[in-house]
C-alpha cells in the first residue's frame, strides 16, 4: 500500500467558489467504436447504433451471457485511456491537450459527485496521473471489467439489440466530449447507446406514460444523441423499479444528454416505449445542485493539486466509506503508452503548418518506433464506408495491444501451455467472468485449445479417464486422467465462448458430457466439476428433468484443503453415470 499524500473530507469541502459551476461549451471532439476481433481493435470515428424500433414490438428473452461493466478495461487492461487518446489522433489531430485540466470517464465524475452529495454507498478508487503541466488523468477502475448473467436482470440489452442497428460486429461506441465545468477544460468519455435522425422530433412524443397497478415494469432507460456527430451521450439503465430521476439526471447531466427512451414491457413485450426531451430537466437540476456542484469542482481540484505535487505526480484516490477520501501514492504504473505524452511536449503555436506537420511526424514516429518493439501490435488506419444507414463513416483504428504479460490471467495461460489445460482450474478462482477474460486471452493468443475436436470427441476423451478392467488380461487397464481433465476444460471453453452448435442433438451432447464430468468425482475435482456446470447453465436453456438429472450429483465444497492439490492422485471410480455411453 502507497504512503497517504493527502486526506479529503467532507468538511474540507464546506466552503467552494462562489461562482457557478455549470457546463458549457459542449463539443464533440472524436468517438470510436469498439469492434469483435482476435486483437483489440477501435473503429473511428465511430458511429452510435440508429435508433430503429420494430413495426411490431417483438418478444423478447431476457438478457443473458456476458456484460461489458467496463469494456475499455477489459479490453485494453494496461492502459484503458488509450483508446480515447488513439481516436482523438486519428479524429482531431490539431487538438491542444496542454490546455486540458481533466481527462476522465464519466463513470468516475459519477462516484465522485455522489461522495460529495454523501450518498455513496459503495467503495471506489480512481487511478490519477498528472501529464503535461496540469492535465489531470483519471482512470476508471472496477473489481471486475465484466460480468455473467446468471440471474434474471430485465431485458435492457436484449431490448437494444432489437430497436437499434449497429455497426456489423460492434461491441460499444464512445464518445469523447469537451466542455467547461467549474473553471475547468474537461475531456469526458462515456458510452453511447444509439442516435436518432434529425426528422425524430423528441418534443413530439407524449410523455411517460402512468403505471397501472405494477403491470407495466421500467425496465431501461436509452439516453439518444442526435444526428450527425452528436454531442450527447445516451445510457442504458436496466431496472426492475420505476425509473427514479433523481439517479439518473446526474449521468444525463455529466454526459449533457438531452434525450431519453423509456420501454415498459409486458409480458416479454415492449408496447410502450416512449422518448422524453429531458434537456429542461437538466438544467433545472443543475440549478437546484449548485452547492454539490461546486463542491464537486473544488474536490477534482483539489485532487488535481495534491498529486501534481507528489514526486511521481501518481495516486489513487480511495473511498472505503464514511466521510473521507484518501490519496495515496500511485504504484508506478502509468496511464499510457510512451508515445502518447508527446501530445503535451509540443505546444501548438498559432496557425504554423510546419509546427502541425513537426508535430504530427514526432507522434507518428514515435508510435511506429514503439510498435516495432512490441510483437502483434497494430497500426492506424481508416475508411468511410457508410454503417448502419446513419450516414456517418466508419474507419478502423487497431489499437496497440498488450502484450503477452499483460493480458490477463497469461500467467496462467503460460502455465496451461506447458502443463496442459486442467492447470487452469487448478490455479483460477471460482468467478465465471475471470474465466471469460482467461478464455479471451487463450483465443487472442491464437492457441488453439480445442485442437480440432467438437463435442462428440470430447466425451470420447472424457471417457478415456476412466479405469477399466481388462477380462482377457484379468486387470485394471488405469484411465488417461491427464486427457480427461484437459479435455474437461476444452468442454468449458466451448460453453464460455459459446463455440457449440445448433440444434437439440448439440444441447444433447453437451447436457451428456457434462453430467459425466460432475458424477466423476475421482476423475474430476471441485473446481472442475464447479465451473463445467456453471458454464453449461450459463451457455443452455435447461429443462426441469435435465436439471433434475444434474441435481443427482451435488457439488460440494471439498472437505479437505488439499483435494484440488492431489490432482493427479488416483482413486477408487464412482459408480457409472447411467448415460455414460449415449453416444
Amino acid at each position: 500500500m502507497g504512503s497517504v499524500l493527502a486526506e479529503i473530507s467532507l468538511s474540507d469541502l464546506d466552503t467552494p467558489p462562489p461562482s457557478n459551476a455549470t457546463i458549457t461549451g459542449l463539443q464533440h471532439i472524436a468517438s470510436y467504436n469498439w469492434l469483435e476481433g482476435s486483437v483489440p481493435t477501435i473503429s473511428v470515428p465511430g458511429s452510435p447504433p440508429l435508433w430503429s424500433p420494430p413495426r411490431v414490438a417483438p418478444k423478447l428473452t431476457p438478457d443473458s451471457g456476458m456484460v461489458y461493466i467496463d469494456q475499455n478495461a477489459a479490453r485494453s487492461p494496461r492502459y484503458p485511456l488509450e483508446p480515447l487518446f488513439r481516436a482523438l489522433q486519428a479524429e482531431n489531430p490539431d487538438f491542444e491537450l496542454g490546455d486540458i485540466d481533466l481527462v476522465t470517464d464519466r463513470n468516475n465524475i459519477r462516484k465522485l459527485l455522489r461522495f460529495v452529495q454523501g450518498s455513496s454507498s459503495d467503495n471506489f478508487e480512481i487511478r490519477v496521473e498528472i501529464a503535461g503541466d496540469k492535465t489531470a488523468l483519471f482512470t476508471r477502475v472496477e473489481i471486475k471489467t465484466k460480468d455473467i448473467i446468471q440471474d434474471f436482470r430485465g431485458f435492457g440489452h436484449n431490448f437494444e439489440k432489437a430497436y437499434t442497428k449497429g455497426i456489423p460486429g460492434s461491441t460499444g461506441h464512445h464518445r469523447i466530449v469537451h466542455y467547461l465545468f467549474g473553471g475547468m477544460k474537461c475531456l469526458i468519455r462515456h458510452e453511447t447507446d444509439g442516435f436518432i435522425e434529425s426528422k425524430v422530433n423528441p418534443d413530439s412524443i407524449p410523455q411517460a406514460a402512468v403505471v397501472f397497478d405494477g403491470v407495466l415494469d421500467l425496465l431501461g432507460a436509452v439516453s439518444i444523441s442526435e444526428t450527425g456527430k452528436p454531442t450527447s451521450k445516451q445510457l442504458v439503465t436496466v431496472m426492475n423499479r420505476m425509473l427514479d430521476m433523481a439517479d439518473v439526471t446526474p449521468q444525463l447531466w455529466i454526459s449533457q444528454t438531452p434525450t431519453l427512451v423509456i420501454g415498459y414491457h409486458q409480458y416479454h413485450m415492449f408496447n410502450n416505449v416512449q422518448m422524453r426531451n429531458v434537456k429542461q430537466e437538466i438544467q433545472d437540476w443543475e440549478t437546484a445542485n449548485q452547492t454539490a456542484l461546486r463542491k464537486l469542482a473544488l474536490l477534482i481540484k483539489k485532487i488535481s493539486q495534491v498529486v501534481g505535487r507528489s514526486s511521481d505526480r501518481n495516486a489513487i484516490v480511495k473511498y472505503n466509506g464514511g466521510t473521507k477520501l484518501t490519496v495515496t501514492s500511485g504504484k508506478q504504473e502509468r496511464a499510457l503508452p510512451e508515445d502518447l505524452y508527446l501530445l503535451w511536449d509540443v505546444k501548438k503555436q498559432g496557425a504554423d503548418d510546419d509546427m502541425v506537420q513537426d508535430r504530427g511526424k514526432a507522434i507518428d514516429e514515435s508510435h511506429t518506433k514503439s510498435l516495432s518493439s512490441v510483437p502483434g501490435l497494430g497500426h492506424i488506419k481508416r475508411d468511410t464506408n457508410d454503417i448502419a444507414g446513419s450516414g456517418q463513416p466508419s474507419g478502423g483504428v487497431s489499437a496497440p495491444l498488450p502484450t503477452h504479460d499483460t493480458m490477463p490471467f497469461s500467467d496462467i495461460v503460460d502455465h496451461a501451455v506447458q502443463d496442459g489445460l486442467r492447470q487452469v482450474f487448478r490455479r483460477m478462482s471460482t468467478s465465471l467472468s475471470d474465466y471469460q477474460s482467461l478464455c479471451e486471452t487463450l483465443k487472442s493468443r491464437g492457441i488453439d485449445v480445442l485442437a480440432g475436436r467438437n463435442l462428440r470427441d470430447i466425451m470420447k476423451d472424457l471417457r478415456k479417464g476412466k479405469d477399466d478392467w481388462d477380462p482377457d488380461e484379468r486387470r485394471e487397464i488405469k484411465g488417461f486422467k491427464s486427457l480427461a481433465r484437459d479435455s474437461a476444460f476444452r468442454l468449458f471453453y466451448i460453453f464460455i465462448l459459446d463455440l457449440r452448435e445448433s440444434g437439440a442433438s448439440d444441447q444433447n451432447m453437451a447436457y451428456n458430457a457434462t453430467t459425466f464430468v460432475i458424477s466423476h468425482r475421482r476423475i474430476f475435482k471441485y473446481k472442475t466439476r464447479k465451473m463445467v456446470r456453471q458454464a453449461f447453465e450459463m451457455r443452455y436453456s435447461i429443462s426441469y428433468n435435465q436439471r433434475k438429472g444434474l441435481d443427482k450429483w451435488p457439488i460440494d465444497n471439498p472437505s479437505r484443503g488439499n483435494e484440488e492439490e492431489e490432482e493427479d492422485v488416483t482413486t477408487e471410480e464412482e459408480d457409472i453415470y447411467s448415460s455414460d455411453w449415449s453416444f
